[in-house]
């Protein structure tokens, strides 16, 4: 009777994974909207084919602002398309508008 229960809480673990990675692909656009800095970068990366990376990169403030560029972030995400692969960049998020950020990327400093 145990190993029924296990092998049942097993199969929805595994159902419930299947649900999830299914399901980010659909939601990235609903929940990376650009009305913050963090969720433009996630927007950017999302519209660049990099799905999952959009939920799973690392966003770090640099506490630098520039007038013209806007807000300084360090951003490591597996751009797995790329020729270097894990690839650090440095994206800044200015705000034009209410609740709306415009992010540009680079590997610069």
């Amino acid at each position: 009777m145990k190993r029924f229960f296990w092998k049942k809480g097993l199969l929805i673990i595994f159902g419930v994974l299947l649900i999830l990675a299914i399901s980010l692909p659909l939601l990235a656009p609903v929940v990376h909207n650009d009305d913050s800095p963090r969720s433009a970068i996630r927007n950017y990366i999302y519209s660049e084919g990099y799905t999952y990376q959009s939920f799973f990169s690392f966003i770090s403030d640099d506490d630098y602002k520039d007038q013209q560029y806007g807000e300084r972030y360090s951003v490591v995400w597996n751009a797995w398309k790329s020729e270097t692969g894990m690839s650090p960049s440095t994206c800044y998020a200015q705000k034009t508008g209410k609740d709306h950020y415009e992010v540009t990327c680079g590997t610069g400093p």
